[in-house]
């Protein structure tokens, strides 16, 4: 097949036609998600980095698995690799999947490490007992 740009597309599309059934109830999860966690946020303190955080860091990890496992997948082998346009090409779509795993799980971190504690208006002194000492009230 001729480099073409409609060749590539249509090669990721018989790649991804069998996932489309995973991938479309998790985006409609990922939506219900963001909805859910900005009802809950108010009043909460947003700890919205740690979420971006984790999820890089799943996407960092989800571009090195792609890179390793993406020639194996697609029945070729690292020897089938022999210009910059398959090493270029390879690495795109590397970090294409890392950028989708990071998206896809974002919602699924700021649900488990995004939302923090209640938010304090005000300090409100707390009332003190004073400690009674025994001998005090004896008589």
């Amino acid at each position: 097949m001729a480099f073409s740009i409609t060749g590539i597309l249509f090669v990721m599309l018989e790649f991804f036609r069998g996932m489309l059934w995973f991938l479309i109830p998790l985006i409609l999860l990922d939506l219900i998600l963001l909805g859910w966690y900005f009802k809950r946020i108010s009043g909460r303190r947003n700890k919205a980095g740690l979420a971006i955080k984790t999820s890089i860091g799943f996407g960092v990890f989800a571009f090195v698995l792609t890179l390793i496992l993406l020639p194996g997948s697609t029945h070729a082998t690292w020897g089938d690799l022999i210009g910059w346009i398959d090493y270029f090409s390879l690495i795109l779509v590397s970090l294409g999947m890392g950028a989708a795993g990071a998206v896809a799980i974002f919602p699924v971190m700021l649900h488990l490490v995004g939302i923090g504690p209640r938010k304090q208006s005000a300090q409100r002194p707390q009332a003190s007992r004073p400690e009674q000492a025994s001998g005090e009230n004896a008589g």
